[in-house]
């Protein structure tokens, strides 16, 4: 009778024992399970191209009597008064967000995570792939036919030697044309210079690329010969690729790139220079 009762009460204890378990079980995994929940109501990953226009700004502050730094937290506000931050994503060596100027109209593309700020007004965080301007008032330099939807231009440099004073390291004058040392295409170069025949005037023509996030700059110069005189146009285009755009947006930047004639833009403006100056 003693051992039966005995093994009841190690039973009784056993079973309290495993209860007590299965309690402190239920109770983790519940407290684990409100963390992970917490964890997605502040930050959510949208891994659909975000695509918002705006004007690039410094994204205010939600209460100015709070403690703050002054530094400039890179935003954009939409024509509907929402604020989002902007990030260079980490491979985005020319650090495309700083060379933005304060006020102007952009189009950026990338991955949004929505997340609050405790500090800044935001809806939430986007890594720019692409930026596209939205007007030329930063270039003002810019001749009004470099003109594109999905293509920018920059540091437009347009000048007029007599043939006597052209000193280039890329090109050279023999028996009054233009002549250059072309690069073998075929290599895809990230600098290449070739000769082109555009309008029946002989062009030399130099392009060296550089990629960034989600973008190539390529820094051209044209130059050709006209009536004793050397016409030189200097400039940098950005092409955002096509691909980091949204399907809709996507085919029409892809559109625009395969029509887009640089070389008759580029001859169009020579001719209209030449005009004015005759």
């Amino acid at each position: 009778m003693k051992k039966s009762k005995k093994i009841l009460i190690c039973v009784f204890i056993f079973l309290i024992a495993f209860i007590i378990l299965i309690m402190i079980i239920n109770i983790s995994s519940k407290n684990n399970q409100e963390i992970d929940n917490s964890n997605e109501n502040k930050i959510e990953f949208n891994e659909e191209i975000f695509t918002i226009s705006g004007e690039f700004i410094c994204l205010p502050v939600k209460d100015e009597n709070k403690p703050h730094n002054d530094l400039c937290a890179f935003g954009i506000k939409t024509d509907n008064n929402e604020y989002y931050r902007l990030q260079s994503i980490s491979d985005d060596k020319f650090n495309l967000i700083a060379q933005l100027n304060n006020g102007q109209r952009v189009e950026i593309s990338g991955l949004l995570i929505k997340e609050e700020s405790d500090v800044y007004k935001s809806l939430g965080t986007v890594e720019v792939n692409t930026v596209k301007i939205l007007n030329n008032e930063q270039n003002t330099n810019l001749p009004n036919s470099f003109k594109a939807d999905y293509i920018s231009f920059q540091d437009y440099n347009l000048k007029i030697f007599n043939i006597e004073d052209y000193n280039s390291t890329e090109f050279e004058i023999k028996d009054n044309e233009i002549e250059c040392t072309e690069t073998d295409l075929s290599l895809s170069l990230p600098f290449s210079i070739s000769k082109r025949e555009i309008n029946n005037k002989k062009y030399c023509i130099s392009a060296s690329s550089e990629g960034a996030a989600g973008s190539v700059y390529t820094e051209y110069s044209y130059a050709t010969v006209i009536e004793n005189k050397v016409y030189s146009i200097k400039f940098i285009a950005h092409y955002p690729q096509c691909d980091n755009y949204p399907e809709e947006e996507s085919a029409k930047c892809k559109k625009e790139r395969e029509s887009f004639n640089l070389n008759g833009l580029i001859d169009k403006e020579i001719e209209l220079i030449k005009g004015n100056i005759e």
